[in-house]
């Protein structure tokens, strides 16, 4: 079924990768959507909508000040890892601890600075130790920052708004926004993206469009 969105659009973000994009448009990651409600008897009523189309708590999530609100409508808040950079920081630092390690170990290997013999095993266990410890750390930074992806809702959050994700798949993606087109035409859709955490991303602002 085509349709039109009538909604406001804010400013969001995308994959601009080619491996990304070529993926995206096959399916093979799960899309998610995002919508930003002013109140919180909006988000109420979009979570009753969505969970009576099909939508389960583990696909629907809200990220608010307002936590003690969402407890109360019992309304499924984000988690840390939808909030906080942990795993993208974790990535990030893992490939960069993994990479010195690897550097310093190939080169210890080659020139026998050691007095006992290495093999390429050593190098990769060496490696590996390097990465491992590059995404604890990075998992450790990434508490203190926020997440990635949510970075161009950080002023809509921050003046009290509500920001909806629902992670959809092909089968229901064109119910979803069904609902939240015919259902809730003054919410703001905010773009789309994937759930994959990609290491190399930063957020960029596709769209600037200005409703009346």
């Amino acid at each position: 079924m085509a349709f039109q969105s009538n909604a406001p659009i804010c400013t969001a973000y995308t994959f601009s990768d080619t491996l990304c994009q070529q993926l995206f448009r096959k399916g093979a990651f799960v899309r998610r959507l995002y919508y930003v409600a002013d109140d919180l008897e909006t988000s109420q009523r979009i979570s009753d909508e969505l969970h009576s189309g099909g939508i389960s708590d583990w696909n629907f999530h809200v990220l608010t000040k307002d936590i003690d609100g969402l407890y109360r409508h019992h309304i499924n808040s984000a988690t840390p890892i939808h909030e906080l950079d942990i795993v993208h920081t974790g990535e990030r630092w893992a490939m960069v601890g993994a990479l010195v390690c690897f550097v310093v170990a190939l080169a210890i290997h080659l020139s026998g600075a050691l007095p006992w013999s290495t093999s390429s095993v050593s190098v990769l266990l060496f490696t590996l130790v390097g990465g491992l410890f590059g995404a604890w750390q990075g998992g450790m930074v990434g508490l203190t920052r926020e997440n990635y992806k949510i970075e161009p809702f950080h002023e809509d959050i921050e003046a009290g708004r509500y920001l909806v994700m629902v992670d959809v798949s092909d089968e229901n993606k064109a119910r979803v926004r069904e609902i939240m087109n015919m259902q809730f035409p003054d919410v703001r859709f905010c773009g789309r993206d994937t759930t994959l955490i990609n290491p190399f991303k930063r957020p960029q602002r596709i769209y600037h469009q200005t409703t009346h």
